[in-house]
């Protein structure tokens, strides 16, 4: 028997919410009605029962909806996640609630996989701000041993933490930094933060307290209880790395003067081999003058 669909009128009136409401749901990507040919929105029961349970969630919590899309402390709570029947819900891969990201997304430079602003969106912002004399910290981020992690665990478990990394990332900078401040995904495991001079001491100390504190909640009991994961070489020699530790690397315009994008990132380069060189969570400063 096909399943009974219902108009978007009656599916306001069957939740709660105003058709403008799920109409700007839709536009996140948090539900997905049907469309058909006419452009009409139909709403199956399922679906309707979902946005229930999302508007329960924000009463009952006293969140907006960008807070549950976004916050990594509610990602992490498995009491809520139960309390949606779809892991959707839980992707940051929409839109995020600040003008910076509306006008990457406008742009089309959003990476796929978090829905941060990707690498060209980042680029060309620190240019801009360099050729506008910005006093500004630019913070490149990476998990170490990220590739041993996915080869233990799979790339779908990878792209999990990735996901996790990015909203982390996302919540830390828009609570500890500027208003114009800036997480970006520029590939694979590497993330950049575009703060100040007087914000990045926080960003980073904030970002590397709570990764340490979250991610052994993405490793199995038999690993955090060792402190490691094993791989093997081709050769089946035996390889074992530490739960992952973050490194980031900042650079700043503030000692000397910056005049490119590239000039940053090959000074963030070579930082991060120094940084990676630490046994836990760090981030070190290019404290060098013209």
């Amino acid at each position: 028997m096909k399943e009974k669909l219902i108009g978007i009128g009656a599916g306001a009136k069957l939740s709660g919410l105003s058709e403008r409401t799920l109409r700007y749901w839709e536009s996140l990507g948090l539900i997905k009605p049907v469309r058909l040919p006419s452009g009409h929105r139909k709403f199956s029961k399922p679906m309707i029962k979902k946005i229930i349970a999302i508007k329960e969630i924000l009463e009952k919590y006293n969140l907006r909806i960008n807070d549950l899309i976004t916050s990594s402390k509610f990602l992490q709570d498995e009491l809520l996640k139960e309390k949606v029947d779809s892991p959707d819900v839980f992707d940051l891969n929409i839109a995020l609630d600040s003008q910076i990201y509306e006008r990457a997304k406008k742009a089309g430079k959003l990476h796929p996989l978090s829905g941060l602003p990707d690498s060209l969106y980042i680029r060309q912002e620190i240019e801009r701000r360099l050729d506008e004399d910005y006093k500004i910290a630019v913070c490149y981020v990476d998990m170490k041993d990220f590739k041993y992690y996915n080869k233990r665990y799979g790339y779908e478990k990878g792209d999990a933490v990735i996901k996790f990394l990015a909203s982390l990332i996302h919540d830390v900078v828009k609570e500890n930094g500027d208003k114009e401040d800036i997480a970006g995904h520029i590939g694979g495991d590497n993330f950049v933060i575009i703060t100040s001079h007087e914000k990045y001491n926080k960003v980073c100390s904030e970002l590397i307290k709570s990764f340490d504190l979250l991610i052994e909640q993405h490793y199995e009991k038999e690993d955090r209880d060792k402190g490691y994961i094993v791989n093997y070489t081709r050769r089946g020699e035996e390889i074992r790395t530490a739960v992952m530790i973050l490194s980031v690397s900042v650079v700043w315009n503030i000692r000397r003067k910056l005049t490119h994008y590239a000039e940053v990132a090959d000074i963030a380069q070579e930082l991060k081999s120094y940084a990676q060189k630490f046994p836990k969570s760090e981030f070190v400063v290019d404290r060098r003058s013209d």
